[in-house]
Parts: structure tokens; C-alpha cells; sequence
């Protein structure tokens, strides 16, 4: 059966993928693949698993699943998924920024600093990170707890740079703030008609930050998304 959407065309061979499940030494069940998911940072229900095998159904898992549970079991990717239109599959590309961390104080995202091209296909952004097909994203890592339990030390995140200013962020969105040479995660506080924001930590152990002066301050964008190391080593494709 072909997927399609607006960014990737390919082909889950579904037959295959049951054949190699079952013709093992142990029997692969439900649990197992999602406690294979799990471990790397991939939440499925059995329900929701269930739906990949119904007979002519229109559930799919998306391909980076398909990778992972490839990958764990030996069994050949390229036999699950037609190889020649998985190579043509369209790639949406933006910017992983591996030397910047949100409050670690490593400076600003400029022209200047150095970031690696990467691509991801349509289905792991809607399908997998829950968010729109857009090019305006770019990742770096959080260093540190003052966002915890919400974002924790290690995670990616995620940023939409199209959502930079006062007037495109809303109150309580997370977004990432450049305030002289460092870079902030915070949760934005603000009030109607008033001229200043506040910058609010999940963890209570920080106090919140009231920024009026904007001269030394920039919005870099809202954070949209997270990513656990496993799931940015498991579904991030590097180009370049």
C-alpha cells in the first residue's frame, strides 16, 4: 500500500514486515514493540499498533518507527520499505545548531555560528513531533534544569523562527531569548498594554525575570517541540 502526503511517497509492505515478526525463533508480540519504541523515546499504545496490521487498513506507522523496529530486530529496512521511492521521498531541511545550548550561555544563533543542514521527512514532523510542515525550524539542545520537568538536561528542541516577535508569541508559550550574549529557555509571562514580559522557569527553584529593556534583548522563537537523544539520533537523517 503507497502513504502519501505532502512531503513523502512510499511503500509499506505490510505482509513483509508480519512475515518477519512472526518467523523468529520467539514470536515478536504487541508488548514487545512497544517497549522497543519506548526505549527509544517512542510512545505507542497496543490499540495503536494493532491498526498497522488490519487488513486493508489506512493506519501506517511512520517510516522512523519503521526504522527503529528494523533496526532492533536485523530485519532488512529495504524490504519493508521500496527502496527506490524512499530515496526520492521529498525532505524538508533546516538547521541543528550542535555547539549553541538554550541558558548555557554559549551566544547567539548568527550568521556566524556554526550549524549543520539537516532533513527530516514530512511524516516525522506530523507525526512524530506533532507539528505543521514548516522551513522555518531550527534545534539545539537544552543545557540545564531550569525548565524541568517540562524540558530536561540533554533534550532538543525544536524552535519555530517565524514566531519572533511580541506580537506572534502568546503568554505562557516557551520560546528561546537572546539577552545580550546568552540564550535563555523560558516561559514567556506578559500582560495586555503592558511594555514588559516576564521570563518564568518550570522549576520553582528560579525566580522569574522582568524584562523591560529591550535594546540588549531578542525573541529567537518559539519552542514547538522536544526531542529526547534517542529520538534525535533515531530519526535525524545528516546532510551535510
Amino acid at each position: 500500500m503507497a502513504r502519501k502526503d505532502k512531503t513523502i511517497d512510499y511503500l509499506f509492505n505490510k505482509d513483509k514486515f508480519q512475515f518477519y515478526l512472526r518467523n523468529r525463533e520467539k514470536k515478536i508480540t504487541y508488548q514487545n514493540l512497544i517497549e522497543i519504541l519506548y526505549k527509544h523515546g517512542i510512545e505507542y499504545t497496543e490499540p495503536g499498533i494493532k491498526k498497522w496490521f488490519v487488513k486493508n487498513g489506512r493506519t501506517e506507522p511512520p517510516m522512523g518507527v519503521i526504522k527503529v523496529i528494523c533496526d532492533e530486530l536485523n530485519i532488512p529496512f529495504d524490504e519493508i520499505i521500496t527502496q527506490d521511492i524512499f530515496k526520492n521521498y521529498n525532505q524538508i531541511e533546516f538547521k541543528y545548531y550542535p555547539d549553541v545550548s538554550a541558558s548555557a550561555g554559549y551566544g547567539v544563533l548568527a550568521q556566524d555560528i556554526n550549524y549543520t543542514s539537516i532533513c527530516v521527512d514530512g511524516s516525522f514532523l506530523k507525526e512524530i513531533l506533532d507539528i505543521p510542515i514548516k522551513k522555518s525550524y531550527d534545534i539545539i539542545k537544552i543545557n540545564g534544569d531550569s525548565m524541568e520537568p517540562l524540558l530536561t538536561h540533554g533534550d532538543f528542541v525544536v524552535i519555530d523562527r517565524s514566531k519572533n516577535t511580541l506580537g506572534t508569541i502568546s503568554s505562557a508559550d516557551i520560546v528561546i531569548f537572546r539577552q545580550g550574549e546568552d540564550l535563555y529557555c523560558k516561559k514567556i509571562k506578559k500582560e495586555a498594554f503592558c511594555d514588559f514580559i516576564y521570563l518564568v522557569s518550570e522549576n520553582k527553584d528560579y525566580k522569574e525575570v522582568k524584562i523591560s529593556d529591550f535594546a540588549q534583548c531578542e525573541i529567537i522563537g518559539v519552542v514547538v517541540s522536544k526531542m529526547t537523544v534517542e529520538t534525535f539520533k533515531n530519526f535525524i537523517e545528516f546532510v551535510r
